[in-house]
Parts: C-alpha cells; structure tokens; sequence
C-alpha cells in the first residue's frame, strides 16, 4: 500500500496559506460586493428608495446599465467557437476528428449558457473565470469533461502574480452540509476547520463546513511538471493524489491548473481587473443625483403655491377644493394679502451640464447612440452607418479578442483532458453544414504520447501529438453577414463564377480574404476542370485563330475584371 504523502501537517500548512491569501483578497470581494450592489439598485430599486417625497426620493436612470446590456449583446454575438488544426500531416485525421468533437463536447457543457454568464460578470466586475474538471460521475459513470463557470469569491491564488499558472497553489472553497459530506467520505471527523472561509450563511438552518479543493504542481524526475489535487475538510484530508496508487503522473498530467481567468480591464500586478461599474459608476452617480435635483426642481415649478398673510379670512379647506365654485373671503383680497409663489425658469446650463456627463459615461464606456443604430451628424444612409459602426467598435473588437485568448486557453484544457481520459471508443453525432448529421467513434488512442524510437544509448525518443487551435467566431453579426453577401454578389456581377473566367478569377481570388473563400476557390477550380474536359471532348471542330498564351489570357482578363470592379465600386 503506498505511504501518504498528504496528512495534517500538509494540511494545515495549506490551510494557513490559505486564510493569509484570503486576507489579501479582502478588497477585491469587497469591490465586488459593492458593484454587484450598486448594479441591482440599477436593475431593482429597493421599494423604499423610490418612494415618498425629500429626501426619500431617489431617481436612478439606466445609462450604465444600458452599456452594460448592449456590450453584452455584442460579445454574444461573436461567441467563439474552435477547430484542430495539426502540425504534422500525420496527425490530420484526429485534427479533424477533434474540429468536430470539441463542439460537442462544449454543447454537452451547455457553454454558450456559462459564458454568458461569465461575460456578465466580466463586464461588471472586470473579471470572470472558467474552469475545466474531468468528472467521474458524467455519461453515467464513464466520465466527461466538465466546462462550467468558477465563483472568483471562492478562488484562491498567490498574491501578486500576474498568470495564475504562476501561483505557487490555488484553492478552491466551498460550503457543504455536514451530513451529505459524511455521506460521501465516511471518513470526515465531523471538524470543520476555520469558520472564515464559509462566508454568507445560506438561511436553511443545515450545519456546513468549508470544503477546500487544493491544486498544487509537482516536478517530477523526469523533468516533467504534473498537477496533483488535494480535497480537505477542517484537517481531515478527504482524497489526496499523491496517496493514491495510479497516480504517479498526477492528478492532471497537462500540469496547469484547471482555471482560466478572462479580464476585460486589466492591472498591474494581479490577475484580476476593473470593469465597466468601476469605470462609470461616477458618472452615473452624477447623472442620478442631478436627476434628482430637476425633478425636485421641476415638482417646485409645476405645483401651484401661495403666500397668505395670517387672518386673511380665507378658509384653507375651501381654497384648495378644486371642486367648489365659488371660495368665501372676509375682507379685501390683493397681492399683499395673497400672492402666488413662483419659481424662476431653469437655466439651460444645468440641461446642457447633465447632458454633457451623459455623453461622458457614452465616450468613456465606447457606447455611443451610432453603435446601437441611432443615425448622428445626419447620416442616414445605411452602408454609411454600418461602415461607421464598424469603425466604432474597436473596443469591442478589443474585448472580444481578448476573450477569444482566453476561450483558447480553456479549449487548450479540454484537449489536454481529452488526451488523457478519452481511453474508451465514444460516439458522437456531429452536425454537418446542411442540417444533416453523421456518427463518428473515436478514442484517444492517436493522440497520447508514445515511444517511436530510441537512442544509441537505449533512451525512448517519445512523440506526442501537438494541434493548433484556430478560433473563431461561432455567430456571424449581421454586418459581417450582410457583407459577406454582398461580396458574393458582387464577384457573380463581375463574372467570377463563369468558367471560362477560371484562369482571371483565380489571380483575383488569391488577392482577397473573407469567411469562406477556401470553398468558393475550390468551386471555382471545380468549373474550369469541368470547362476544360468538356472542351477536350469537343475535339478540334473549329480552329481559333491565334490563341493567346494562357499567362497574357489570365493578365488581360484580370485587367478587365479590374477594370470592371473599379466602376461598380464608383
């Protein structure tokens, strides 16, 4: 039986790092906690806050939470999606093969659902994290990666790293009941360790003790760093890696932890970031409180009020009875006896000045009224706007870029699982372009590392298949479609698709770049093969007079081709 690495000792010497890192996070959860409070007074305004009159009274307008909205929707729109590409032609089957496997595996992970939820809590907190675990318990015992979105109030890192592949340890924690943890690991002692580290109490009433996930990276002799997983509750250690037989490779054999961190602001120094509340929650604080202040002002102007000199003689009941006709007076009634109160008209500095810190949270958060399709400077053409739309959306462009990098790093942890848990034959159905389908089994049996040779000296030479990944967008935005297409009718207009132009339209097509174009070229070749056959059978039953060399043929049709783009362009 093999010894144990992992005991109390270990334990607690993890669990001191582990309450001192939690110190150093006190004003990241507390920054958190108050942009995620300030974001519902935005979205769910207490009752109390929007009722009564004074100082009761509370106005909050939705600017920040419109940008917020509409970069969401933006990210959504260009949610990304991944192929295998190899980098030996060996390895081209299981490159397509894992194209059309990863796909699904995320769909089985319903990962277009967390990663909307992570690109919410992105934009609001500047941050979110995916995480990419093999579960034991999936496919009903056989097991399967699970992708699915990481509480950041429960991760725990180094301080002062900039990747958290750098951190010396990560934990991660969790709350549990008593009783469902006895029920898994008969052998938990019933202590649950530092209260600190549960958090909020969930208002059930159940006894709960923080469960700690422990991930730690170990080299080997070999040279070779693996990834070894520590489970532990108060100082009973509830499954160590390293105790374990089968294990001597790790807990993870890729040896990066299993967290992806995606920072939409970032700062110097740590791994987290700033998002778009930190960014203009200033500005929207302005906004409301001058929102409150005109309406105020405003509910001053509209009500009708008076001076009244005491024993005027007017009953105060009758006056402000809309109802009665005729109001009884003892005595003469002037204006110094009663007169109106009147408030002065409001300058239109203040509108201007509201409106300027308005357009002040638009600039900063990159949300101007032309990105939602709001026509400005009189511009109403529609290519126009779209072209100034698309020239607008550097930020977004920005954002989703760095998303893609991250989404990256994630499907570079599916992969890593793949290779080193997919050891059974599995079914997949994979979609095709049409709506049709097919079924593909396949294994890791391709793609793990295995001894191809050896040295002189008898050391293993060892291969390892290794891919690419290309990255792209899933979703096309309508934009990007309708531009698409109008490319596509444009080359049909000049003659692209005709085969007698095969020779022109190929110069033209191994100029140009759009999504798609791999297949329009290879249809292109397809016809003029067609074209060329088709000639061949012809025989020579009419002779052309003085053909031209093909490579002045193709210069000259691509200049009339030219020449033809140019004036449809104009």
């Amino acid at each position: 039986m093999k010894s144990k690495t992992i005991d109390k000792i270990q334990v607690r010497a993890a669990m001191e790092e582990l309450l001192s890192w939690q110190k150093a996070r006190v004003d990241f959860i507390a920054r958190i906690d108050d942009e995620e409070n300030f974001y519902r007074l935005r979205v769910a305004p207490r009752a109390h806050r929007n009722e009564g009159d004074g100082e009761h009274f509370a106005p909050t307008s939705a600017w920040l939470l419109n940008t917020i909205l509409q970069k969401h929707a933006d990210v959504m729109e260009h949610i990304p999606t991944a192929s295998c590409l190899p980098r030996e032609p060996g390895d081209e089957a299981d490159a397509k093969a894992l194209s059309a496997i990863l796909p699904v595996i995320l769909e089985r992970n319903h990962f277009e659902d967390t990663y909307s939820d992570n690109m919410w809590f992105k934009l609001k907190h500047g941050v979110c994290a995916f995480g990419v675990f093999w579960n034991n318990e999936m496919e009903n015992g056989l097991g399967d990666i699970d992708v699915r979105r990481v509480e950041l109030r429960n991760l725990y890192w180094q301080p002062g790293v900039r990747d958290i592949q750098r951190s010396r340890s990560v934990y991660f924690v969790e709350s549990m009941e008593v009783a469902a943890l006895r029920a898994a690991y008969p052998q938990f002692d019933g202590k649950g360790g530092d209260s600190e580290l549960l958090g909020p109490p969930d208002g059930d009433g159940a006894e709960r003790v923080p469960v700690v996930d422990w991930y730690y990276k170990k080299r080997l002799p070999s040279g070779r760093t693996v990834l070894h997983y520590c489970k532990f509750a108060g100082e009973t250690v509830l499954f160590a890696s390293e105790n374990e037989e089968g294990y001597e490779g790790g807990w993870y054999e890729h040896g990066e932890y299993p967290f992806v961190l995606d920072v939409l602001y970032p700062i110097e120094g740590e791994c987290t970031g700033f998002g778009i509340i930190a960014l203009a929650k200033d500005p929207q604080l302005y906004i409301d409180r001058m929102d409150r202040n005109l309406l105020e002002y405003m509910d001053w102007a509209t009500r009708v009020r008076f001076f009244c000199k005491r024993n005027t003689g007017i009953s105060e009941q009758d006056f402000t009875d809309l109802s009665r006709r005729i109001v009884e007076v003892e005595g003469d009634i002037d204006e110094e006896r009663l007169r109106q109160i009147r408030v002065d008209d409001l300058d239109s500095f203040w509108l201007n000045l509201k409106t300027a810190k308005i357009n002040e949270l638009k600039e900063t958060t990159s949300n101007r009224d032309l990105l939602q399709g709001t026509p400005d400077g009189g511009i109403t053409a529609a290519a126009a706007i779209a072209a100034l739309q698309e020239a607008g959306n550097k930020t977004i462009r920005d954002m989703v870029a760095a998303s893609y990098r991250a989404f990256l790093r994630t499907v570079h942890l599916v992969l890593e699982c793949v290779r080193q848990f997919y050891t059974e034959a599995r079914c997949f159905r994979i979609l095709g372009e049409n709506g049709d389908y097919r079924y593909l089994t396949w294994s890791n049996a391709g793609i793990t590392e295995r001894v191809t040779g050896r040295l002189a000296d008898g050391t293993p030479i060892c291969r390892r298949p290794i891919f690419d990944i290309d990255v792209r967008a899933e979703k096309k935005d309508p934009y990007t479609r309708l531009s698409h297409n109008e490319t596509l009718k444009e080359l049909y207009r000049m003659g692209v698709f005709k085969p007698e132009n095969a020779a022109e339209a190929g110069i033209l097509l191994s100029a140009m770049d759009f999504s798609g174009i791999g297949r329009v070229r290879e249809q292109v070749a397809a016809q003029a093969r067609i074209a060329a056959v088709e000639e061949d059978e012809g025989g020579e039953q009419s002779q052309p007079a003085a053909p031209k060399e093909p490579l002045a043929r193709a210069v000259e049709g691509a200049a009339a081709m030219a020449e033809r783009a140019a004036e449809a362009m104009q």
